[in-house]
């Protein structure tokens, strides 16, 4: 475990599910390893799982679709 490199925490090992824009796309890749700061939510991966998500996202391999709802502040 290490320290978080935002608040000084100690990270903490969790598996979470990852989410990102991709190609004007949010996607969620699920059961992802990392290291979490439990003080501010930093997430951590090591260069292997990094690599593998990566890989994954662009694999376009869809294991399901979510629909979410959007709202405007303004």
């Amino acid at each position: 475990m290490s320290k978080c490199s935002v608040c000084h925490s100690k990270a903490v090992s969790k598996v979470i599910t990852y989410t990102q824009w991709y190609k004007g796309k949010l996607i969620a890749v699920e059961n992802v390893p990392a290291e979490v700061c439990p003080t501010c939510g930093e997430e951590y991966f090591s260069p292997d799982v990094a690599n593998k998500v990566q890989k994954v996202i662009e694999s376009h391999n869809i294991s399901k679709m979510l629909e979410i709802p959007v709202y405007q502040l303004a």
